[in-house]
């Protein structure tokens, strides 16, 4: 009888994994600690983790869609279809508290990017980050704090289960 989850080890669901409380602090902690990009890399795994966003939408916000024309942290974050996978605006609420204190700390450390259309998390080169540049940035984050299992999902999939746990 052929194996219906061909190539894929026994044991193994294909679904990315959840975090635990332990996990996703050790992940901030080294987002952090980065000698290079860490703060962009403490608000990707943020907004995974806090809103649930995949990679493509991480990759595709736009510093108005999170900061507003006084640069204070919006309440609101609408996400353009263009940004989401199903081509439909979504909103997501920025209440998180430790979300907010990171997203105020990354506004103090690049106000130099006060542009409302510019990327609210640049390229190396300055730029825009691609989807696949952000699915890199996050898996290398999760192997670097051994978890190497691991996807640019696991925050989405680590959001919906903790928002399904609370009821």
């Amino acid at each position: 009888m052929p194996n219906p989850r061909r190539g894929r080890p026994a044991g193994f669901s294909g679904q990315a994994p959840v975090l635990n409380p332990e996990q996703i602090k050790r992940v901030l902690r080294l987002a952090k600690g980065r000698e290079r990009n860490g703060s962009r890399a403490e608000v990707a795994f943020c907004l995974s983790i806090f809103l649930g966003l995949r990679a493509k939408e991480i990759a595709a916000l736009r510093w108005g869609d999170i900061y507003d024309q006084n640069d204070e942290i919006r309440e609101i974050l609408n996400l353009k279809a263009a940004y989401t996978k199903g081509g439909k605006t979504r909103t997501s609420y920025l209440v998180a508290p430790k979300l907010r204190q990171i997203l105020a700390d990354y506004n103090k450390h690049f106000r130099e990017w006060r542009n409302p259309n510019g990327p609210l998390l640049r390229s190396q080169t300055g730029g825009n980050m691609t989807a696949s540049s952000m699915v890199r940035l996050l898996k290398q984050l999760y192997r670097d704090a051994g978890i190497p299992d691991a996807s640019s999902h696991t925050g989405r999939r680590t959001f919906i289960t903790n928002l399904a746990e609370r009821g």
